[in-house]
């Protein structure tokens, strides 16, 4: 607990693995903390990330899949998140989206309790909360605080959490409590030893007082009263009640000597078999009192220490724990591989809780579902559908004449450009938010960025060739449809330069941090890729001549000239024609209608370029998430 600023999200930070130390070490059961400890943990954000189309139970279920092992069934998966919803009382908005600032979906107290619930299925040993209660009313935070009390009592496990200003009920839920002032510790121990803390340094708290608003005030006073606070801190330190795992020899090697009277031997069962054969010695190491308040009994939790051949010393291999009647968060004892330690050093089955085919198939499923209320809402279809009636109207039944090139060539040109720009800015402004979520999951380590970035390619493709298809199956035939193959073809050169957009878009939100500076290139580059594709400007300077090699709306659009002038009648010449080959000839070849746009590569050099476009991009935005944008 501190005022905002003293480094409360800052230790959390240090505790999870996620910055960066200057000095110290951080342990998990004396151990150094490294990745296979870091899947025992679980951290939740101050902020509620999530897809905001996605429903609380879809977000859980590919939450469950994702990070649950692959030896688990379907039906298992789902049980445990039945049995999280019913824990946490979220039955009345599973089916209710998690929404956002846009659209109403989830309350704050339920987002949060959605929040806590997608890092509970993991069965972490560690939960490290930062700031669960801000903006929650008192009632919320209340319930929510009860929530975590009831996982810590009855599963045995640890729950750290960061507060500000917490009520008085609140508070006296806290077991131990860590006081910070100006990235200091002010007070570690009991909470309810805080206030004759307080009172033997002179400071004495008022009866009927909330004890956090009184010990926030003094923290945030003076500056002669935070070193007078801090400095009572460090004397405490020299007494015989401190904490001793905070003690500078509690890392001893030595340390298992000084509870020998404590050990006792036992063979500890799980449901897998039987565990703890081979280890040492054994510690009664934690008790929690029951809860006076509602009569239950205490959760005990026994520890299995044991040798191993690293370099680290003894470390935990196996966690039993005692429970008390009652609903449980957990229906057998069956350890989950994120959450589990493996008893051989050299087993990396660790490292990721489901295969890469098991990834890369859930997470194709979730960007489907998650991105076809965006790609394909109803102001997308009234747009497309519109656009198409209203572009066919415009160059309807165009007569195979030089008259008419030009109207053709527009058609061509305006429908490569236009999907050019909307798979491309649709990508560019659905990453940035996505990226949040991506970035999350990734910390903890639910996928590989491999599987989340091939699904993304795979699942999202259907949603981004809809809608152009839709586009130029109404209009293309009311410009007169003369071969199918054709106008197979030409959708076809339509799609790939969409693909091929949308993969620059990827690229582009990739790269820049800021949205107003990603959409000022995209904006250049698409405008730059207009101008230089062959339609507005034909008579091109020698020396921006190689611009029109980074455009790819040139080479779709050259290629649909190819594809249209090729195949049936061929365009028959004006009375006053501009082409060359009119004075021996009533019809104007393909080849003539191509050198007057300036073009030179044949049909499939055209093709090759825009597949190197898009396998191009596509890794370099790969590269971008995997190398420079990791997350913090």
């Amino acid at each position: 607990m501190g005022p905002s600023g003293c480094g409360k999200t800052t230790l959390l930070n240090c505790l999870a693995g996620r910055v960066k130390l200057d000095a110290g070490s951080i342990r998990l059961n004396r151990e150094r903390l490294n990745k296979r400890w870091k899947r025992r943990i679980c951290y939740v954000l101050q902020q509620d990330i999530f897809f905001p189309d996605l429903t609380l139970r879809q977000t859980l279920e590919y939450a469950a899949l994702l990070r649950l092992p692959d030896s688990l069934s379907h039906s298992q998966k789902m049980q445990y998140v039945d049995h999280i919803i019913d824990v946490l009382d979220l039955g009345n908005c599973q089916d209710t989206i998690i929404g956002d600032y846009l659209k109403r979906g989830l309350s704050g107290g339920e987002k949060k309790r959605a929040n806590i619930a997608c890092e509970l299925l993991t069965n972490p040993s560690l939960m490290l909360l930062d700031e669960p209660t801000s903006g929650l009313d008192s009632h919320s935070a209340y319930s929510l605080m009860c929530c975590l009390k009831r996982y810590a009592e009855k599963e045995g496990k640890t729950v750290v959490v960061t507060v500000h200003q917490p009520s008085s009920q609140i508070f006296h839920m806290f077991d131990k409590l860590l006081l910070l002032c100006n990235g200091q510790t002010a007070y570690f121990g009991d909470t309810n030893s805080v206030v004759d803390f307080f009172n033997n340094i002179g400071l004495t708290v008022m009866p009927h007082y909330n004890p956090a608003d009184f010990i926030l005030e003094q923290v945030k006073g003076s500056e002669e009263m935070k070193e007078k606070i801090i400095a009572a801190s460090r004397e405490a330190r020299l007494r015989a009640d401190y904490p001793h795992e905070l003690l500078p020899d509690y890392f001893n090697p030595t340390i298992c000597d000084k509870f020998l009277n404590n050990y006792h031997e036992t063979q500890i069962h799980q449901s897998n078999g039987q565990v703890g054969s081979g280890c040492g010695c054994q510690q009664e190491m934690w008790s929690r009192n029951g809860n006076t308040q509602t009569g239950q009994d205490p959760v005990c939790v026994t520890v299995a220490l044991g040798e191993t051949t690293e370099s680290h010393g003894n470390v935990y291999t196996t966690i039993a724990v005692k429970e008390d009647e009652g609903k449980t968060l957990w229906l057998d004892n069956q350890s989950h591989a994120s959450s589990s330690v493996s008893s051989s050093d050299d087993d990396v089955s660790w490292q990721w809780p489901t295969t890469f085919w098991t990834q890369f198939k859930v997470l194709s499923q979730r960007n489907f579902q998650e991105a076809r209320p965006r790609m394909l809402s109803t102001l997308n279809w009234v747009q497309t559908i519109g656009l198409s009636i209203m572009a066919g109207l415009l160059w309807f039944q165009l007569q195979r004449t030089e008259e008419s090139l030009h109207d053709i060539q527009g058609w061509m040109f305006f429908s490569t450009t236009y999907w050019m720009l909307f798979s491309h800015f649709g990508a560019l402004s659905s990453f940035p938010p996505e990226r949040e979520v991506i970035n999350k999951e990734r910390q903890s380590g639910a996928y590989r960025l491999s599987a989340y970035y091939l699904a993304k390619m795979v699942g999202e493709l259907p949603l981004t060739i809809t809608l152009p298809a839709v586009y130029h199956i109404i209009s293309y035939p009311m410009l007169g449809l003369h071969s199918t193959t054709v106008f197979v073809t030409l959708l076809g050169f339509l799609l790939l330069n969409t693909i091929v957009a949308q993969s620059v878009g990827f690229f582009v939100g990739a790269c820049c941090m800021d949205m107003q500076v990603s959409i000022t290139i995209s904006a250049l580059y698409t405008l730059a890729t207009q101008l230089f594709g062959g339609y507005l400007a034909t008579n091109i300077p020698p020396w921006l001549k190689w611009m029109q090699y980074l455009s790819m709306v040139h080479y779709a659009y050259q290629n649909m000239q190819i594809v249209e002038f090729s195949e049936g009648a061929q365009i028959q010449c004006a009375p006053q024609s501009k082409f060359e080959v009119c004075k021996n000839s009533s019809y104007i070849p393909v080849s003539a209608i191509l050198e007057q746009e300036g073009a030179s590569l044949p049909l499939w050099a055209n093709t090759l370029v825009l597949l190197l476009f898009l396998v191009i991009f596509r890794l370099l935005g790969y590269i971008v998430l995997r190398y420079f944008r990791r997350p913090k």
